[in-house]
């Protein structure tokens, strides 16, 4: 069998400069793009860095400024929420009052006794009573005003501390935030160079991909034509048909695990090989005739191929024989 010459493997050399091109472009592209790229994540962790510096001085000026003043003023605004401290206010305006209508009192008794009252006189002692009411109203209306005028100070105190250094924690946050951004944004900038370039090679892989698919099925197929037997190689050995044809022949698969039914029937004296009857295992029914792989690669290495499968192939003309269909 295979009496038919191999037919020549299809020429896809344009392929082949496109995929040689679009390589060298990637190298290219790479080669711009890493030193501006380097310049640029250079950037980007310079502010990622002073970005960081600034968090931390945010948040060092809150914490040693503004949270020892807030923790005073607190205790100050609580303070004036205490029942004592009402009270005292309280007493105070009581006090303040009190000696108020002294004063006024010490300068009524002096214009009567200028006018000539009589200090025991019942209008003078009405007069003295209407006074002492007077007081009384005017101390509890002062405490009761200072009571609350106590308490509204201590809740706008309050919301003042509340409000005291608040938007330094968010500017904190937000520098620490824009710091994580710039650090990430130099990673990404670091990496573009390489992954355009992983990009170009898968380009090109995907280009000699095609060439190589391209030429096994044009050859294939020719020696489908050419070839009864390229059917049967191509069952487990297909590669050893594409990758061995030309003018170098065709490599057969002749490997002893590729076969089944296996009978010695004869000897080559020219080679010195025994020669068998045999069945491919993917093609059982169909007997042929002819060496086994190991045996010949034994004694003529250079007539044996072994593919990237680890299965091994014969090239029958360098033997000067041809494997036979029974």
């Amino acid at each position: 069998m295979g009496g038919k010459s191999s037919p020549p493997p299809p020429d896809y050399s344009g392929l082949e400069s496109l995929g040689r091109e679009q390589l060298d472009f990637a190298k290219r592209q790479y080669e711009e793009l890493k030193p501006l790229a380097e310049r640029v994540y250079g950037a980007q962790a310079d502010a990622q860095t002073e970005q960081m510096t600034q968090a931390r001085e945010y948040y060092d000026y809150l914490k040693n400024t503004f949270r020892p003043i807030e923790q005073g003023l607190a205790r100050d605004a609580e303070a004036f929420n205490t029942e004592a401290y009402r009270e005292q206010l309280a007493q105070k305006a009581a006090a303040d009052a009190a000696q108020a209508f002294q004063s006024a009192q010490g300068v009524t008794m002096r214009e009567a006794a200028r006018r000539g009252v009589n200090p025991a006189s019942g209008a003078f002692g009405a007069a003295q009573r209407n006074t002492g009411l007077a007081l009384a109203a005017a101390q509890a209306g002062g405490m009761n005003q200072a009571r609350q005028q106590a308490e509204q100070t201590g809740w706008a105190r309050r919301l003042d501390v509340t409000g005291l250094g608040r938007g330094l924690s968010g500017a904190s946050t937000a520098a620490y935030s824009g710091a994580t951004g710039a650090g990430t944004s130099a990673v990404g900038t670091a990496a573009a160079p390489g992954t355009q370039y992983m990009q170009g090679l898968q380009q090109a892989g995907s280009t000699y991909g095609t060439i190589l698919n391209s030429q096994t099925s044009a050859y294939n197929a020719g020696m489908s034509q050419s070839d009864p037997l390229a059917s049967i190689v191509g069952m487990g050995v297909g590669a050893y048909v594409g990758g061995f044809g030309g003018a170098a022949g065709k490599a057969a698969g002749s490997d002893i695990r590729l076969k089944q039914n296996i009978e010695r029937v004869g000897f080559d004296e020219r080679t010195q090989l025994p020669i068998y009857e045999f069945e491919y295992k993917d093609n059982p029914g169909e007997r042929f005739r002819g060496v086994m792989a190991h045996e010949v690669e034994a004694k003529y290495p250079d007539a044996v191929v072994t593919g990237p499968d680890g299965y091994k192939a014969v090239f029958y003309d360098r033997l000067g024989m041809q494997m036979e269909k029974v």
